[in-house]
């Protein structure tokens, strides 16, 4: 957040200009900020491209554009602003998208709450100003690593204490993943750097299985420890809970509770029972999971969203979609985070595996083993990079109906 002789500059958008008058009279009677009210979207994306922001509230509903485009296009001149949605009830399935695609902080329905609205106006600035300083010290921490790096005893010391630590996560996987009810389970894990922040797992018990795919925001040592929390928290849970909507739910208000401000994870949870192929999956926040018809030599994806987990607890908008599917023999159940798809082919900044590539693959393998799928996919990804450095931490799981 700025310092107190720099207030910190929000930007009002509202083309109803009753609301814009009431949202300009709130912030300038109880704050100190620099207001910015355009009742046009199209004008204050062009004030973003000449001065800094800090925080934009903006309507959904405009006759210019939708509020989600507006968003997109500021977070595209200054992504590390703060962006806010105004909506109605009837918006919120839009909103929930909105969430997912723009890192949006939060949203607020009409007729808003002045105290709710300044809160989380505030909380919103001081996330913000958190993001500078660990953006500072992260600079800071880069400098030194750069200056001690010729230091050979320092950074052998660094190299076997990434490796432990390598070894201590990697022992958070399953083994192994044993059949069960005629389903064959194969997993994959590569962190981008030593250590990472995914996650996979699997819980049988009471003629039922449940598996979770994980990815915790951020790298390194951070993101490793909250995979452990991760694990500890679905191993709990799922032995208190019958259902995977209610599982789901109960991880979100852990993680809620014990996550540091701005963090978040984000999980596919596929709940197995007695029936034969039948999986109950629930979303929050990774990729739509993948089913390879072997009969069809088809590939359908599961159109499941939701959002990331332990950013709103209890009574916040959390959502997450929930469907059945089933399974025939030969079909596999791909579930994946988002690192393999966000890898770029070797000379492109735009061109990732998941825009056309990966899904090309994955047509190519139906009728084929969840365990040569993998093999498969992963080699495709590393010729489509080049060789080149993996962006983000990958897993995942292949289901098998033997």
């Amino acid at each position: 957040m700025p310092s107190s002789e720099e207030p910190a500059t929000i930007m009002l958008v509202d083309d109803e200009e009753i609301a814009l008058a009431s949202l300009r009279g709130l912030f300038t009677l109880e704050t100190d900020y620099d207001v910015l009210a355009f009742s046009n979207p199209v004008e204050a994306i062009e004030e973003a491209r000449r001065r800094p922001i800090d925080l934009v509230i903006c309507d959904y509903l405009m006759p210019q554009m939708t509020g989600i485009e507006a968003l997109k296009a500021m977070r595209e001149i200054q992504p590390e602003m703060v962006r806010v949605l105004l909506t109605g009830f009837a918006d919120k399935e839009n909103t929930i998208r909105a969430i997912n695609e723009l890192d949006l902080f939060q949203y607020l329905e009409k007729p808003w709450d002045n105290q709710q609205l300044l809160l989380i106006v505030e909380r919103g600035l001081q996330q913000r100003s958190l993001r500078r300083q660990l953006l500072e010290k992260v600079k800071e921490l880069d400098r030194l690593v750069a200056e001690h790096r010729d230091l050979k005893e320092r950074h052998s010391a660094l190299e076997r204490e990434l490796e432990m630590a390598a070894r201590v996560q990697r022992s958070l996987l399953p083994e192994s993943m044993p059949d069960f009810n005629g389903l064959r389970f194969t997993g994959y894990y590569q962190p981008c750097h030593e250590i990472g922040g995914d996650y996979y797992g699997i819980c049988t018990r009471d003629g039922r299985a449940t598996l979770l795919v994980a990815d915790v925001s951020g790298h390194g040592v951070q993101a490793a420890l909250t995979s452990m929390l991760m694990k500890a928290i679905f191993e709990e849970v799922e032995q208190n809970t019958e259902t995977a909507p209610d599982l789901v739910e109960r991880m979100n208000e852990a993680l809620h509770r014990f996550l540091p401000g701005g963090m978040y994870a984000c999980g596919t949870v596929a709940r197995i029972d007695a029936a034969p192929g039948r999986i109950r999956l629930v979303n929050a926040g990774l990729p739509h999971p993948f089913v390879l018809r072997a009969q069809e030599r088809r590939l359908d994806q599961v159109p499941i969203a939701g959002m990331p987990l332990g950013i709103f607890g209890p009574g916040g908008p959390a959502s997450f979609d929930s469907t059945e599917i089933h399974l025939q023999p030969g079909d596999v159940l791909l579930l994946t985070s988002d690192g393999i798809g966000d890898i770029q082919r070797a000379g492109s900044d735009d061109d990732f595996f998941q825009d056309r590539r990966m899904k090309e693959v994955l047509e190519e393998l139906a009728g084929h083993s969840g365990e040569e799928v993998i093999e498969t996919l992963v080699r495709d990804a590393r010729e489509f990079a080049g060789g080149g450095p993996v962006p983000d931490d990958i897993s995942m799981v292949a289901v098998t109906r033997l």
